[in-house]
C-alpha cells in the first residue's frame, strides 16, 4: 500500500529485488481500470501474481489485492504534506498543473484547499475502499472514530508497516519478518528542498489543522513501531546495515554486482574486531 511521499519509489526498488523472479501487478489507483486489466489476464497469469504494488487504499474491492498481505510506510504528516507541496510547486503533479502551475505557485493559496492529498491522506488510505483520496467515508465519521478505524486496520490488517523517518530500521524488520535477503538499496526520487521553499509557522499550523487525525494516527503508529523495533532489531544492527549499504550503493545500480558486493562485505569485511563495535553480537541481519 504505497502512500504518496513516503519513500515509496526507493522501497519499490527493494521489493523488485526481493521478488525479481515473481510476477507483479502495479495498481494504478483507478479501481475500474485495474479490474479491467486483471480481467484481461488469463486465470493462470492472475494466479501467478505474487506482488501487488502501487497506490491503493486498504481495501481495493479486487479479490487478488485484497487477499494479499499488506506492507506500507507512514510518514510524519507535516513532513509528508511539505514534500507534497514542493512536488506540486515544481510542476510534478500532472493533475494539478493547470490550477497550480510552477511559475506562479502560491503556497498560501494551495493550502487554502482541504481535499485530496493535502488532508489526512494516510487515514483515508487506511479506511477507504476503492478510492485513495475520497473524503466521504472520513467525513461521515467522528475524528475519534476515524482514528480508531485507521489504527485498527493498521494493527490488524496490515502485515507490517514502517516509518519513512526510520527507513533502514523498517526494511530490516521487514527482512526479518518475511525472510528476505539483505535489503540493499540506493535512494531514488529524493526531494532536494529548493531555496526559498520553506514553511512559515502559519503554513505548519495550517497543515497541522488539515491533518489532525493523521497526526494522532502517526503518533500511535510511531509508538507501536518503536516497541517492535526494540524487540526485533538488535542494537548496532542498523549501523552495520548502513555501512554495508553505503559501500554497495554505487554498484547497486547494477543489481547483481551490487548484491554481491554487499554480501561480500557483509560476510568478510565486517568480521574484524574494529567493525564488531557496530553490533552487540555479530549476528546476521536475518534471524529466526
Amino acid at each position: 500500500m504505497h502512500i504518496p511521499k513516503t519513500a515509496g519509489t526507493t522501497f519499490l526498488s527493494i521489493l523488485g529485488r526481493q521478488y525479481h523472479r515473481a510476477r507483479t501487478f502495479d495498481l494504478s489507483g483507478n479501481v475500474a481500470a485495474d479490474a479491467a486489466r486483471l480481467e484481461s489476464m488469463r486465470a493462470a497469469e492472475r494466479k501467478a501474481i505474487r506482488l501487488f504494488t502501487g497506490h491503493a487504499p486498504i481495501e481495493t474491492g479486487l479479490p487478488g489485492p485484497d487477499a494479499a498481505s499488506i506492507i506500507t510506510f507512514l510518514r510524519d504528516p507535516i513532513a509528508r504534506v511539505r514534500s507534497f507541496c514542493q512536488h506540486v510547486a515544481e510542476g510534478k503533479s500532472a493533475y494539478l498543473l493547470r490550477d497550480f502551475p510552477p511559475e506562479s505557485f502560491d503556497l498560501d493559496r494551495f493550502l487554502s484547499g482541504s481535499g485530496g492529498e493535502l488532508s489526512n491522506l494516510q487515514t483515508k488510505m487506511l479506511i477507504n475502499r476503492g478510492s485513495i483520496t475520497a473524503s466521504e467515508r472520513l467525513d461521515r465519521m467522528k475524528a475519534s472514530e476515524a482514528r480508531e478505524r485507521a489504527l485498527e486496520n493498521l494493527f490488524g490488517r496490515v502485515a507490517a508497516f514502517g516509518l519513512q523517518e526510520k527507513f533502514d530500521q523498517s526494511v530490516l524488520m521487514f527482512s526479518e519478518l518475511f525472510s528476505w535477503s539483505l535489503p540493499l538499496y540506493y535512494s531514488r526520487n529524493e526531494s532536494t528542498f529548493r531555496p526559498g521553499f520553506e514553511l512559515d509557522a502559519r503554513h505548519r499550523d495550517r497543515i497541522a489543522e488539515l491533518n489532525a487525525i493523521d497526526i494522532e494516527v502517526y503518533e500511535a503508529a510511531r509508538r507501536a513501531f518503536d516497541d517492535q523495533l526494540s524487540r526485533r532489531v538488535r542494537e548496532g544492527e542498523t549501523a552495520r546495515f548502513r555501512l554495508i549499504n553505503r559501500i554497495s550503493s554505487g554498484p547497486m545500480r547494477t543489481w547483481a554486482f551490487g548484491r554481491d558486493v554487499g554480501l561480500y562485505w557483509y560476510r568478510k569485511l565486517l568480521r574484524p574486531a574494529e567493525f564488531r563495535a557496530l553490533t552487540d553480537s555479530g549476528a546476521p541481519t536475518r534471524r529466526s
